[in-house]
């Protein structure tokens, strides 16, 4: 008896399940926690999704490209530590927020954008910040080259 009421429960709440599509996008706001910073595009945050409830989630950055941690060459292993650093830094203002949040390529990772929560303009995002910066360059469907090419 307790299989079939078992049996009975799965299959409803696979009948009422909500497929999640590639396309769905959650404009947010979200509040956040910062777990670890990876690099200078990607972070593990802790983000608060509704009532108390929160997810760990790795973000990358959308729209930017930063130099890889292990990249291909000294200068841009040095510019990867630099735009680590300066996000972990920027990461650490108070009144941030998580927006514009949708699936990456990669299991377990979503693209997201990090907003200044009382500021307006385009200098309010840590992507434009970086791009300020001279840390990143906008992603363009490929890895950006930092070694020996502008």
């Amino acid at each position: 008896m307790r299989l079939v009421r078992f049996a009975v429960a799965v299959s409803l709440g696979l009948a009422f399940a909500v497929p999640v599509s590639a396309a769905q996008k959650l404009e947010g706001p979200f509040d956040f926690e910062v777990i670890k910073v990876m690099d200078g595009d990607t972070f593990r945050a802790r983000v608060t999704i509704w009532l108390g409830q929160t997810v760990d989630v790795k973000i990358r950055l959308k729209g930017v490209d930063t130099p890889e941690m292990k990249g291909k060459c000294a200068a841009e292993i040095k510019l990867a530590r630099e735009a680590k650093s300066f996000a972990a830094k920027w990461l650490r203002q108070d009144g941030l927020r998580l927006i514009q949040i949708h699936n990456g390529t990669y299991a377990g990772r979503v693209l997201g954008t990090v907003q200044k929560a009382n500021a307006s303009g385009p200098a309010n995002t840590l992507s434009a910040a970086l791009l300020a910066q001279g840390l990143a360059k906008p992603y363009r469907g490929r890895r950006a080259t930092w070694c020996g090419q502008s």
